[in-house]
């Protein structure tokens, strides 16, 4: 329910004045215009210190390995903690696309979320369109602080060790290739928006 003010609180003279709230009805309610949406700052760390599902070995030598070890690095490179994985099929008998060691700190400031009505605009087909879309409006500004990841694709979607035999708990036929990585450390500006529009 929305209220409006019927009085002012007042410190004049030091006597305190109170304000009286009062229900709008449906009519009076119908006269007003607002504006609503939601503005959204925040801070994501992944894999910061190394994953949980992965304890990082003493040796970056992968024979070396227990079943619960893993290392992001190249053998015989310094040992480094595993980040996040993300694995996606996009054929029932297909490969996998991952995106391997996600870690790092993502921070945004002014990511918006508002409704926005569509009716005119789009050469023409907004006037058509005539309804309310999802507006997301992109952050000013995106920091990454030690943020990295590996983009490959593998042929399955979990990472097995495949320098340990099956009795260790590895798996020989497992192979992925990476096809680059990216380290990003700094601000990244961007503008504009993205429509999500509802279907039937």
């Amino acid at each position: 329910m929305i209220y409006k003010v019927l009085g002012v609180c007042s410190l004049a003279f030091a006597s305190p004045l109170c304000a009286e709230l009062q229900a709008l009805d449906d009519a009076a309610l119908s006269q007003l215009n607002g504006q609503g949406g939601v503005y959204l700052s925040g801070e994501l760390s992944i894999n910061r210190e190394g994953g949980v599902l992965w304890e990082t070995p003493v040796s970056n030598n992968p024979s070396t390995w227990a079943v619960n070890e893993r290392s992001c690095s190249a053998a015989g490179a310094a040992v480094s903690d595993c980040g996040l994985r993300v694995a996606v099929r996009a054929e029932a008998t297909g490969g996998w696309y991952v995106l391997d060691n996600i870690k790092g700190v993502f921070s945004f400031e002014g990511l918006t979320l508002r409704t926005r009505t569509i009716n005119s605009g789009f050469e023409g087909d907004g006037a058509r369109f005539n309804q309310d879309v999802l507006e997301f409006g992109l952050p000013n500004e995106i920091v990454f602080k030690d943020a990295n990841y590996s983009f490959g694709v593998a042929n399955q979607g979990g990472w097995r060790n495949n320098a340990l035999t099956t009795a260790q708990g590895g798996d020989p036929s497992f192979q992925q290739t990476n096809i680059f990585s990216i380290t990003i450390d700094g601000t990244t500006r961007v503008q504009g928006n993205v429509l999500v529009f509802p279907t039937n």
